[in-house]
Protein backbone atom coordinates (compact mmCIF):
# COMPACT_ATOMS: atom_id res chain seq x y z
CA UNK A 1 0.00 0.00 0.00
CA UNK A 2 1.15 3.23 -0.88
CA UNK A 3 2.22 5.56 2.24
CA UNK A 4 -0.57 8.31 1.01
CA UNK A 5 -3.26 5.35 1.32
CA UNK A 6 -1.93 3.85 4.21
CA UNK A 7 -2.15 7.07 6.11
CA UNK A 8 -6.30 7.06 4.85
CA UNK A 9 -6.33 3.60 5.99
CA UNK A 10 -5.03 4.50 9.72
CA UNK A 11 -7.32 7.21 10.05
CA UNK A 12 -10.45 5.13 8.72
CA UNK A 13 -8.74 2.28 11.86
CA UNK A 14 -8.11 4.76 14.45
CA UNK A 15 -11.51 6.23 14.37
CA UNK A 16 -13.24 2.51 14.52
CA UNK A 17 -10.42 1.89 17.23
CA UNK A 18 -11.59 5.07 19.16
CA UNK A 19 -15.09 4.00 18.89
CA UNK A 20 -15.19 0.33 19.68
CA UNK A 21 -12.37 -0.30 21.73
CA UNK A 22 -12.34 0.66 25.48
CA UNK A 23 -8.99 0.83 26.08
CA UNK A 24 -7.40 2.51 23.03
CA UNK A 25 -3.75 3.15 25.35
CA UNK A 26 -3.47 -0.73 25.42
CA UNK A 27 -4.17 -1.04 21.70
CA UNK A 28 -1.19 1.69 21.05
CA UNK A 29 0.98 0.15 23.38
CA UNK A 30 0.30 -3.06 21.57
CA UNK A 31 0.97 -1.53 17.77
CA UNK A 32 4.30 -0.12 19.13
CA UNK A 33 5.55 -3.57 20.60
CA UNK A 34 4.54 -5.95 17.75
CA UNK A 35 6.05 -2.97 15.04
CA UNK A 36 9.29 -3.25 16.93
CA UNK A 37 9.30 -7.26 17.27
CA UNK A 38 8.50 -7.17 13.66
CA UNK A 39 11.30 -4.74 12.73
CA UNK A 40 13.62 -7.00 15.22
CA UNK A 41 13.57 -10.06 13.50
CA UNK A 42 13.11 -8.75 9.88
CA UNK A 43 15.92 -11.42 9.33
CA UNK A 44 14.27 -14.50 10.02
CA UNK A 45 10.86 -13.59 8.38
CA UNK A 46 12.36 -11.46 5.26
CA UNK A 47 8.68 -9.00 5.36
CA UNK A 48 8.13 -5.61 4.29
CA UNK A 49 6.58 -2.83 4.36
CA UNK A 50 3.24 -4.32 2.92
CA UNK A 51 2.92 -7.07 5.84
CA UNK A 52 4.05 -4.34 8.04
CA UNK A 53 1.36 -2.52 7.31
CA UNK A 54 -0.96 -5.61 7.80
CA UNK A 55 0.54 -6.09 11.49
CA UNK A 56 0.02 -2.54 12.42
CA UNK A 57 -3.77 -2.46 11.57
CA UNK A 58 -4.43 -5.82 12.73
CA UNK A 59 -2.94 -4.75 16.09
CA UNK A 60 -4.93 -1.66 16.43
CA UNK A 61 -7.97 -3.46 15.95
CA UNK A 62 -7.40 -6.52 17.99
CA UNK A 63 -9.27 -6.00 20.76
CA UNK A 64 -12.48 -4.02 19.19
CA UNK A 65 -14.50 -7.32 19.51
CA UNK A 66 -14.92 -6.26 23.36
CA UNK A 67 -17.39 -3.64 21.84
CA UNK A 68 -20.08 -6.30 20.79
CA UNK A 69 -19.30 -9.21 24.17
CA UNK A 70 -18.28 -9.17 27.23
CA UNK A 71 -17.59 -13.49 26.68
CA UNK A 72 -14.28 -14.43 25.65
CA UNK A 73 -14.79 -14.51 22.09
CA UNK A 74 -13.91 -11.05 21.20
CA UNK A 75 -11.11 -12.08 19.06
CA UNK A 76 -13.41 -13.74 16.42
CA UNK A 77 -16.06 -10.89 17.03
CA UNK A 78 -12.74 -8.58 16.36
CA UNK A 79 -12.23 -10.56 13.12
CA UNK A 80 -15.32 -10.71 12.19
CA UNK A 81 -15.93 -6.57 12.23
CA UNK A 82 -12.67 -6.21 9.83
CA UNK A 83 -13.71 -8.16 7.18
CA UNK A 84 -16.94 -5.69 7.67
CA UNK A 85 -14.89 -2.70 7.42
CA UNK A 86 -14.00 -0.57 4.36
CA UNK A 87 -10.43 -0.44 4.92
CA UNK A 88 -8.96 2.26 1.90
CA UNK A 89 -6.44 0.51 -0.49
CA UNK A 90 -6.68 -2.88 1.14
CA UNK A 91 -7.14 -5.98 -0.96
CA UNK A 92 -9.57 -8.79 -0.06
CA UNK A 93 -7.36 -11.04 0.52
CA UNK A 94 -4.91 -8.86 2.85
CA UNK A 95 -8.49 -7.54 4.39
CA UNK A 96 -8.95 -11.17 5.00
CA UNK A 97 -5.17 -11.94 6.39
CA UNK A 98 -5.61 -8.74 8.75
CA UNK A 99 -8.95 -9.71 10.07
CA UNK A 100 -7.07 -13.44 11.24
CA UNK A 101 -3.40 -11.82 12.32
CA UNK A 102 -6.64 -10.12 15.02
CA UNK A 103 -8.79 -13.23 15.76
CA UNK A 104 -5.14 -15.16 16.24
CA UNK A 105 -3.87 -12.96 18.59
CA UNK A 106 -5.16 -15.32 21.47
CA UNK A 107 -6.77 -18.83 22.25
CA UNK A 108 -6.13 -21.07 19.54
CA UNK A 109 -3.66 -21.06 16.62
CA UNK A 110 -3.87 -21.25 13.05
CA UNK A 111 -5.42 -24.14 11.78
CA UNK A 112 -6.49 -25.56 8.07
CA UNK A 113 -8.43 -28.25 9.15
CA UNK A 114 -10.64 -26.66 11.46
CA UNK A 115 -10.53 -22.64 10.07
CA UNK A 116 -12.38 -21.93 6.89
CA UNK A 117 -11.21 -19.06 6.53
CA UNK A 118 -7.24 -19.29 7.17
CA UNK A 119 -7.67 -22.80 4.75
CA UNK A 120 -8.85 -20.09 2.39
CA UNK A 121 -5.40 -18.30 1.67
CA UNK A 122 -2.54 -19.20 0.04
CA UNK A 123 0.46 -21.21 1.52
CA UNK A 124 2.11 -18.11 1.28
CA UNK A 125 -0.70 -15.88 2.93
CA UNK A 126 -1.10 -18.55 5.81
CA UNK A 127 3.26 -18.47 6.74
CA UNK A 128 2.27 -14.59 6.80
CA UNK A 129 -0.87 -15.16 9.21
CA UNK A 130 1.53 -17.14 11.09
CA UNK A 131 4.06 -14.73 11.57
CA UNK A 132 2.20 -11.82 11.92
CA UNK A 133 -0.55 -13.16 14.29
CA UNK A 134 2.97 -15.04 16.30
CA UNK A 135 4.06 -11.70 16.92
CA UNK A 136 1.12 -9.68 17.86
CA UNK A 137 0.53 -12.71 19.97
CA UNK A 138 4.00 -12.15 22.28
CA UNK A 139 2.73 -8.06 22.00
CA UNK A 140 -0.49 -8.41 23.21
CA UNK A 141 1.02 -10.31 26.55
CA UNK A 142 4.04 -8.05 26.93
CA UNK A 143 1.62 -5.76 27.78
CA UNK A 144 -1.34 -8.14 29.34
CA UNK A 145 -1.91 -5.89 32.42
CA UNK A 146 -3.04 -3.13 30.08
CA UNK A 147 -0.29 -0.67 32.32
CA UNK A 148 2.30 -0.05 29.86
CA UNK A 149 5.28 -1.83 32.01
CA UNK A 150 6.98 -2.43 29.19
CA UNK A 151 9.17 0.99 27.48
CA UNK A 152 10.78 -0.29 24.57
CA UNK A 153 11.93 -3.79 23.69
CA UNK A 154 15.35 -4.75 21.46
CA UNK A 155 15.69 -8.33 20.30
CA UNK A 156 19.28 -10.34 19.66
CA UNK A 157 18.94 -13.00 17.22
CA UNK A 158 21.26 -16.23 17.64
CA UNK A 159 21.83 -19.34 15.88
CA UNK A 160 19.95 -20.55 18.99
CA UNK A 161 17.51 -18.21 20.85
CA UNK A 162 15.70 -15.10 20.16
CA UNK A 163 16.94 -13.02 23.29
CA UNK A 164 13.90 -10.21 24.22
CA UNK A 165 15.68 -7.45 25.97
CA UNK A 166 12.79 -5.20 27.81
CA UNK A 167 13.23 -1.48 28.76
CA UNK A 168 10.65 -1.07 31.57
CA UNK A 169 9.48 1.10 34.35
CA UNK A 170 8.69 -1.01 36.64
CA UNK A 171 8.50 -4.92 37.58
CA UNK A 172 8.11 -6.94 34.46
CA UNK A 173 8.29 -10.64 36.02
CA UNK A 174 3.77 -10.98 35.13
CA UNK A 175 4.57 -10.23 31.44
CA UNK A 176 7.08 -12.34 30.94
CA UNK A 177 5.46 -15.48 32.84
CA UNK A 178 1.90 -14.01 30.43
CA UNK A 179 4.01 -14.08 27.34
CA UNK A 180 5.66 -17.78 27.87
CA UNK A 181 1.84 -19.01 27.24
CA UNK A 182 1.20 -16.86 24.24
CA UNK A 183 5.37 -17.51 22.36
CA UNK A 184 4.48 -20.69 20.92
CA UNK A 185 3.37 -19.64 17.46
CA UNK A 186 6.74 -17.52 17.79
CA UNK A 187 8.93 -20.37 18.50
CA UNK A 188 7.23 -22.56 15.67
CA UNK A 189 7.76 -20.06 13.00
CA UNK A 190 11.82 -18.71 14.39
CA UNK A 191 12.76 -22.08 15.21
CA UNK A 192 14.38 -21.02 18.29
CA UNK A 193 14.12 -20.17 21.86
CA UNK A 194 13.19 -17.34 23.41
CA UNK A 195 14.94 -15.56 26.06
CA UNK A 196 13.61 -12.74 28.07
CA UNK A 197 15.69 -10.45 30.50
CA UNK A 198 14.16 -7.48 32.46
Amino acid sequence: MQAATFAKAIIKVNEVSRACDSDPGHSEQVTNLALAVFDALKPLHQYGTSERQILEIASRLHDIGWSKTVLKKHHKLSSEMILEMDIPGLESKDKLACALVARYHTKGLPDAVKHHKFAELSLKKRNLVEWLAAILRVADALDSNHTSVIKKLKMQIDDKNVTVILDTKGDCWDEIRRVRRKEDLLIKKSGKTMVYQC
